[in-house]
């Protein structure tokens, strides 16, 4: 585990939710501003605001990987970052089999009882930290191939 991903666990264990966690080290990691980043992510978390739909910790990639490589006008390329989104996309559901939330854990988020199974499994530990941590080193890895 590289340390963007340490780093992504550390803010997830502080209690961040996970798009907030990845896409806050990983600005970090690149000597961006992180100020605003867990407030534009927090409606990522819990699988799009736990309506079932992607992973936290792959948007919150997608999130930094905009950041890094995103547009500064309309007549840019949106090319780099689109690329980078779907080799992202491909490699975490090479890894994992789905990007979607629900599948990834077995239960959605959005209902009681699907929050009752997340706590009562452990999945925070046992699944949402190895997403986390894949989407950290992923994103990194990408980010930094495109910026170099």
């Amino acid at each position: 585990m590289n340390d963007v991903a340490t780093r992504a666990l550390s803010h997830w264990n502080a209690k961040w939710l996970c798009a907030e966690s990845v896409s806050r080290a990983l600005a970090e990691d690149l000597g961006l501003d992180a100020g605003c980043l867990p407030r534009a992510a927090t409606a990522f978390c819990s699988g799009l605001s736990r309506s079932g739909g992607m992973c936290g910790a792959l948007a919150g990639a997608v999130l930094a990987i905009g950041l890094a490589t995103g547009r500064d006008s309309p007549e840019d390329s949106l090319e780099i970052p689109y690329a980078l989104t779907q080799e992202l996309l491909a490699s975490f559901r090479e890894s994992f089999g789905s990007d979607n939330c629900v599948e990834l854990l077995g239960c959605h988020l959005g209902t009681p009882e699907g929050q009752k199974i997340f706590a009562e499994r452990g999945l925070r530990d046992s699944h949402c930290a190895r997403y986390i941590a894949f989407a950290a080193e992923k994103g990194r890895e990408l980010i930094r191939d495109a910026v170099s």
